[in-house]
């Protein structure tokens, strides 16, 4: 029962925000979209870290990531570490998505302080918050 509940209201976010982007850019495809968004959550990534992640070839990844280029959507920077290696920054075009995205995520919240008590919602915000704190250390383990 809690993984079903889990998984649809994690699909729900999900959907919404692949679909805002989409919707609102129709120059992308969900593929791109997806990688934007893991790209963005990865901080800045190397061309090779973004590959490594995604289980793609470099030249591969550096073919889609050119087009994202092209497209106004990220911006690659030389790295200051190894100058033939680039780091990957998403442009205020991409960062639309999210605001819409951010949005979203605190219409929702309204609602849920709305539907439950403050003794509830507080519940829920530490609940999220040791699930958080667990999986990024189990993230460091693996």
């Amino acid at each position: 029962m809690l993984s079903h509940e889990f998984q649809a209201v994690y699909n729900i976010f999900k959907m919404n925000f692949y679909a805002s982007m989409c919707a609102t850019s129709k120059e992308l495809t969900m593929q791109e979209a997806f990688s934007l968004d893991i790209i963005y959550m990865l901080g800045e990534p190397t061309i090779l870290e973004y590959a490594k992640y995604m289980g793609i070839s470099q030249p591969n990844a550096t073919y889609k990531i050119n087009q994202l280029v092209d497209k106004g959507y990220l911006i690659k920077t030389v790295s200051q570490e190894d100058k033939r290696s680039y780091h990957l920054k998403a442009t205020s075009k991409f960062l639309e998505f999210y605001r819409e995205n951010d949005r979203y995520i605190k219409k929702a919240l309204r609602e849920i302080e709305k539907l439950f008590s403050k003794e509830e919602v507080k519940s829920l915000e530490k609940m999220l918050h040791t699930i958080r704190i667990f999986m990024t250390e189990k993230k460091k383990d693996d």
